[in-house]
């Protein structure tokens, strides 16, 4: 079982809300050939997904779910995998309930065997941003201390945080409470009424209590504005928690019938999902205003739903105990006033957001036809600070992180080079 083998004492599941939720499928994939919790999934687009277990198991499709291949033969026999994080269909990184991290560059054929330091906790989280050599995970604490680390190429290696927070008595996290809007904003929860807030390297800190034990699940729609799932102490079901400062204070929002798990959305657009149920009935719950309301979405499944991911508002996948994973699809879904759903038809390059920034902004680019894609940084007396894409790209609406740790306070100009195509903006950095 998920949550770290603590056995769940639910409520009876009631139905609400049944506007529209037809217009909306949860669909069962292929079988997928094991029987395992499936504790967390990752969707790296339209086609490429990953999902991990207890046991070494590790599934990937590359073709939107018609086939799914097991892959984790290369992880130690035995390790219970708990949180899983991918960059494309070969790179992808997988954290166990023992302390290890592995890592495969080619599909699942090899895992690397990682120990970040030190060893033997928990990984709780392990986060790829995508577009960007850079990555986050976290694990329990070991002396009063969060074990938390960061990588700056794509997992290969792991570097311990330089200021982890102090915990208190017995404080712990929950796998895949977390969220990460960027590399200087991310969130996680813990066993004692805490939520966490901070940077891949820099500092964390801790609002208010929730006035709630355990936040099972996190996540933000903007770097204000965000949702956590809550238990109390007995693991029995309590009303959501919301934010709209971040994370600075929390408000008690709406009671779902049982306890969600998962909490999954598409940031930007206020559309989230949360996910849980009981042994013998899977429940899903859909947002489209950052957690306020909420509304039942069916999944035919006599199994709690642990694992939850989107690419956008209208395709997603969840994971569930037992085995099982479904696809979500919307078809009335079209992108219409959501970048990043539609071809585009000519090159762009986007303001980077937020701008003004501090450690870390976003920068959105579009591509209309496979080119060959470099986005470099330089300061104002034109020499190259940073790269930030430097490969080939299929047509497509991207974007890419920029973390600016190690660079001073200045005006910085990115350059776009795509094909003929080029094209230079200004940013700013202010520590």
């Amino acid at each position: 079982m998920i949550m770290k083998k603590i056995t769940i004492i639910v409520l009876a599941f009631v139905l609400i809300g049944f506007a529209n939720i037809f217009a909306q499928t949860w669909t069962q994939q292929t079988p997928t050939g094991v029987t395992t919790d499936l504790n967390s999934i990752w969707a790296v687009d339209h086609n490429v997904v990953w999902a991990c277990g207890p046991s070494h198991v590790v599934l990937r499709t590359i073709n939107g779910g018609v086939n799914w291949t097991s892959v984790g033969a290369g992880i130690a026999a035995g390790q219970d995998l708990y949180t899983v994080s991918a960059y494309d269909a070969n790179i992808c990184v997988v954290g166990s309930g023992d302390g290890t991290l592995w890592r495969t560059s080619n599909g699942g054929a090899n895992w690397v065997f990682i120990v970040p330091t030190p060893a033997s906790v928990f990984i709780n989280v392990v986060h790829l941003f995508p577009g960007t050599p850079f990555g986050f995970a976290q694990g329990d604490p070991v002396g009063n201390l969060w074990k938390l680390w960061y990588t700056t190429n794509q997992g290969a290696n792991w570097t311990t945080h330089p200021t982890p927070p102090t915990a208190v008595g017995t404080e712990a996290g929950w796998n895949n409470s977390y969220f990460a809007l960027d590399t200087g904003h991310i969130w996680y929860g813990t066993n004692a009424t805490k939520i966490w807030k901070g940077g891949m390297r820099g500092p964390f800190t801790s609002g208010p209590t929730t006035g709630e034990v355990n936040s099972f699940g996190v996540w933000f729609n903007d770097v204000n504005t965000g949702v956590a799932t809550m238990t109390n102490a007995s693991y029995a079901v309590l009303p959501n928690m919301t934010s709209v400062n971040g994370g600075t204070s929390w408000t008690v929002g709406f009671a779902p019938a049982n306890t969600m798990f998962g909490l999954r959305g598409v940031p930007g657009t206020g559309y989230v999902w949360m996910s849980g149920g009981s042994s013998s009935l899977g429940q899903i719950y859909r947002s489209t205003n950052s957690g306020v309301n909420w509304t039942a979405q069916t999944i035919s499944v006599a199994n709690s739903v642990y694992g939850l991911s989107f690419v956008h508002q209208g395709l997603g996948w969840a994971s569930t105990a037992a085995g099982k994973i479904f696809k979500y699809v919307d078809p009335n879904f079209t992108g219409v006033g959501t970048p990043g759903n539609e071809l585009p038809t000519s090159f762009k390059l986007e303001q980077n957001y937020p701008n003004p920034f501090n450690p870390s902004t976003t920068i959105n680019y579009s591509i209309p036809k496979a080119s060959e894609v470099s986005i470099k940084v330089y300061d104002m007396l034109g020499h190259e600070v940073m790269t930030l894409v430097n490969e080939q790209k299929n047509a497509g609406n991207y974007s890419v992180v920029m973390d600016a740790s190690n660079l001073s306070s200045g005006i910085y100009l990115y350059k776009i080079a795509a094909g003929s195509f080029n094209e230079t903006k200004r940013m700013t950095l202010i520590k």
